[in-house]
């Protein structure tokens, strides 16, 4: 058997797994290690557990996975995204739509301090839902506009998906954080005046939806009671981009100011002492699909699948743009069936070397596999987005949010569209 047969059995090997039903790591580590097993024999196997575990994880850089997750903790506690869609209601209440696309407006508040789309979304579907209902909006536009919205979570910095990208592929945290601001901003420009023509569409919600117009200074003063929000991304951001602080340090920094501000807003020992093992647990999963794809990665590169597939795609001679379209297929495929993270550990070792040597810019392109992952965060059967924020809302079923998550669908395709069309949108801050 050749060395690229070995490589498809192992694939191949993957997949069954999968649809046996073991867990992502757990089938990207067994995988792995019997391939290891049948290429190299038992001492192989064994100096690679004994070593690769360790190796891989103990990373100073990756201490911010669990800071991120446990600003987002405080930052819920102390009551930041209930302010955040105040603030945005308080601006766009009065638009035809603006109820939900201050939904969407407070999703992308809330990213700034969270780093996780499934966060986000539970957040604000608790918040905004009920609101959106009562005001009017039907079922499937109250439940998508949160899911769609939760998904800023993963491409707004600072982004817990960006952090396993860069793991995965050694391209710089700082350089994809900055990268994902004006596609966030962005995205949310899209989704509101998607909102807008939808609810335009409908007469009948479009009148009953229509809130009062806030006065200027009980805007302003709404806004300014919202400060948290601005002070945690200053200090993040501002820090990470003057070069004041490393990613590491900045996500302590915003660790420890989310942790000032939630004592300061009465958060109890009792909710801290919950952010502290809900964060824990978390990093644990991700580290867990870490060394599974760590372990998975080391057999596939021993079969040199990866660099035959890369030398193979580099022949066809195709254009850049679609070389970019094809290899983002595979994620709008596999988003449908396992999450982000997952997807990304899961690809990366095949395609990314295609990317280097091709000539693809690796921080757009991080950009573009966010995307997707916020596109797959959407769609059936397993939008964990939807699933999130119908378990947060017993008022919308999973049925109703899945019928009005399509139109933004499509509006995310626009978008990618977009980046891959103009990518400076993604690199003019980053002077590339």
């Amino acid at each position: 058997m050749t060395a690229t047969q070995e490589g498809l059995l192992l694939i191949f090997g993957l997949f069954g797994l999968l649809a046996l039903g073991f867990p992502i790591a757990l089938a990207l580590m067994s995988s792995g290690l019997i391939a290891i097993l049948a290429m190299n024999g038992w001492v192989s196997a064994d100096y690679l557990l004994g070593t690769l575990p360790y190796s891989i994880t103990a990373e100073f850089a990756f201490i911010v996975v669990p800071l991120f997750l446990f600003m987002g903790h405080m930052a819920y506690s102390a009551g930041i995204s209930a302010k955040g869609f105040n603030a945005a209601k308080a601006w766009l209440g009065h638009v035809s739509g603006g109820l939900a696309i201050a939904a969407v407006t407070a999703c992308g508040a809330f990213a700034t301090v969270s780093g996780s789309a499934i966060a986000t979304s539970a957040t604000i579907s608790k918040i905004a839902v009920p609101e959106l209902l009562k005001a009017g909006y039907k079922k499937p536009l109250a439940g998508a506009s949160v899911a769609v919205g939760g998904t800023l979570g993963v491409l707004i910095p600072p982004s817990t998906i960006m952090v396993i990208y860069s793991i995965a592929t050694e391209t710089p945290i700082p350089k994809l954080f900055v990268a994902g601001i004006i596609p966030g901003i962005l995205t949310i420009l899209v989704y509101g005046l998607g909102i807008w023509l939808l609810v335009k569409r409908d007469p009948d919600m479009s009148r009953l939806t229509v809130q009062p117009r806030v006065p200027m200074r009980q805007r302003l003063k709404i806004t300014l009671s919202s400060w948290e929000i601005l002070v945690i991304f200053v200090v993040v951001m501002g820090s990470l981009y003057s070069g004041i602080a490393t990613a590491s340090e900045a996500a302590g920094f915003g660790a420890f100011i989310a942790l000032a501000i939630a004592l300061y807003r009465g958060a109890s020992l009792k909710e801290i002492k919950h952010g502290l093992q809900a964060s824990g647990s978390s990093t644990a999963a991700i580290f867990f699909l870490i060394i599974g794809a760590g372990v998975f990665s080391a057999a596939l590169a021993t079969t040199q699948l990866p660099t035959t597939i890369a030398s193979w795609t580099l022949g066809l001679d195709l254009s850049p743009t679609v070389l970019l379209i094809i290899l983002l297929i595979p994620f709008l495929i596999l988003g449908c069936f396992v999450d982000a993270a997952s997807m990304i550990l899961l690809t990366m070792p095949v395609i990314f070397p295609i990317v280097k040597q091709s000539g693809i810019d690796p921080v757009l392109f991080g950009i573009l596999v966010v995307k997707m992952s916020e596109i797959g965060g959407i769609t059936p059967p397993v939008g964990l987005n939807a699933f999130v924020v119908a378990t947060a809302s017993p008022q919308i079923k999973v049925r109703e949010v899945f019928q009005g998550v399509m139109p933004f669908f499509l509006m995310d395709l626009f978008i990618v569209g977009l980046l891959i069309a103009f990518p400076q949108i993604a690199l003019f801050p980053l002077g590339n």
